[in-house]
């Protein structure tokens, strides 16, 4: 037998990557953050986290913590009974109204990206790609290929040209001819992840059409669907476009195979430390393999059992959405009137927690390389603040940036846009001085690295 050469498999190897291209530098910036005590703190808005309206969600949750005795024991791998029904009795009351709706066909999982790569791996071979329109969620490239060997292939669609399916069927051929394999699913956030746009009914079926017809998976993920703070604005469903199968030409038969909603609590309900994520689909193949694979990603009993407590007080939950959209509004609101004010361009969102900025008249040059020396360089190190490049969003060209605003409260958007126009709007030549808090972070790191040892020289505060 060859001797192992490495302690560590390929597949550990690989798992080992970064699972963004900032997230050292998120780890390094969060160790001092901005407060009106600490104004030479750093502004970490990189991370897709709601915080506005943890409050209430708390405060409910800690009103009732009674439960029964049945929480420590095992349960149906794909959520309790309780938990199930809860979550359908949440949709049939929020964004997916005038569905009957099946306990039995969602699953529960410890987040919406162990119910990605889960679903990947009952979907896909290794190789086989899944379309994602982009710019879209730097994340899902590490959900898709850590485990299953997915390729995730970017699709920029645009509106003003040919319809969503006949590009997507170009974006097909495409990778048909390049790689030899075939696109197998084709991955939607709505609302988008990263620009806070919502997808017109009209282009929602063009997608659907284009994969039911052509037996591609059509996976939508909807985590932020309560999370629409334009009261102007129309979401649809995927679930709800599916229901109409027969009206829209489509086989039901296939629709069941093909169609999966992704839902959970992480960005609407500001919950990702629960880890709740669920998949609803018809395809009873891939929930009976679901039943076996989500026995590795379970969600305990105590937290199933308080949660659907929560969801299944509909007036806490109108109560509560109402209110966090407010929030969510207001502070869109606090940073596109500052970016306005700014003279900063950025995509009108519409929901979700995003806002997509175009920095491109910033750069040095129009090239990715200009990007990352911009963002890492300029941003991290000399501005002390985060937001994510536009490249891990896979943007189209250069200068792109996401803004994560309900990570923060309304004083801190403000000192963003404030640190971020005072440096673009700097010569070169400005740009490359040191700023004093800076000069001052790095002495003092300095003076405690060599009293801590004083026979070893210290480090340079960014590395």
């Amino acid at each position: 037998m060859t001797p192992r050469i490495s302690d560590v498999s390929e597949r550990g190897i690989k798992a080992s990557a970064e699972a963004t291209s900032y997230f050292a530098a998120v780890i390094k910036l969060n160790e001092r953050l901005w407060s009106p005590e600490d104004p030479e703190g750093n502004i970490v808005m990189s991370i897709a986290e709601n915080r506005l309206t943890v409050d209430l969600i708390k405060d409910k949750l800690q009103s009732n913590l009674s439960f029964p005795d049945s929480v420590f024991f095992y349960d149906n791998t794909a959520g309790s009974a309780k938990m199930k029904s809860a979550m359908i009795g949440l949709l049939q009351h929020t964004f997916m109204k005038g569905l009957k709706l099946n306990p039995d066909n969602v699953t529960v999982s410890s987040g919406c990206g162990a119910v990605i790569s889960n679903l990947i791996y009952c979907v896909t071979q290794p190789g086989e790609g899944i379309a994602i329109p982009a710019p879209y969620y730097p994340a899902f490239d590490f959900d898709l290929t850590c485990k299953n060997d997915a390729v995730p292939v970017a699709v920029h669609l645009s509106a003003s040209d040919q319809p969503y399916d006949q590009q997507l069927q170009a974006a097909s051929d495409e990778y048909l001819q390049t790689s030899g394999k075939r696109l197998v699913a084709l991955l939607v956030t709505n609302p988008d992840n990263p620009t806070g746009t919502v997808y017109s009914e009209q282009h929602l079926l063009q997608m659907l059409k284009w994969c039911v017809q052509n037996k591609v998976h059509m996976i939508s993920d909807e985590i932020y669907a309560n999370s629409i703070f334009k009261p102007d604005c129309q979401f649809t469903s995927m679930a709800v476009l599916a229901s109409g199968a027969e009206e829209h030409g489509l086989n039901p038969e296939d629709v069941k195979s093909y169609v999966h909603v992704i839902f959970g609590l992480s960005k609407d309900w500001c919950a990702s430390g629960l880890r709740v994520g669920c998949l609803w689909t018809l395809n009873a193949r891939i929930q009976a393999a679901l039943q076996n694979v989500n026995a590795f990603y379970g969600v305990s009993g105590i937290a199933q059992h308080m949660i659907a407590d929560m969801l299944e007080d509909l007036s806490f939950v109108d109560k509560y959405l109402k209110e966090n959209k407010r929030r969510l509004g207001s502070a869109y609101d606090t940073l596109a009137g500052a970016l306005i004010k700014a003279g900063i361009k950025f995509t009108p969102a519409a929901g979700s927690v995003f806002c997509w900025v175009d920095l491109r008249s910033a750069l040095s040059q129009p090239t990715w390389k200009a990007e990352r020396q911009l963002w890492e360089e300029g941003f991290v190190q000399r501005c002390g603040f985060i937001i994510t490049p536009g490249q891990a969003s896979h943007a189209s060209e250069p200068g792109f940036f996401r803004i994560c605003y309900a990570i923060v409260d309304h004083e801190t958007i403000l000192q963003l846009v404030q640190r971020l126009v005072g440096f673009i709007t700097k010569s070169d030549a400005e740009r490359q001085q040191v700023p004093l808090w800076i000069k001052k972070a790095c002495m003092q790191k300095a003076k405690q690295e060599i009293e801590a040892d004083p026979t070893q020289p210290a480090k340079p505060a960014f590395e």
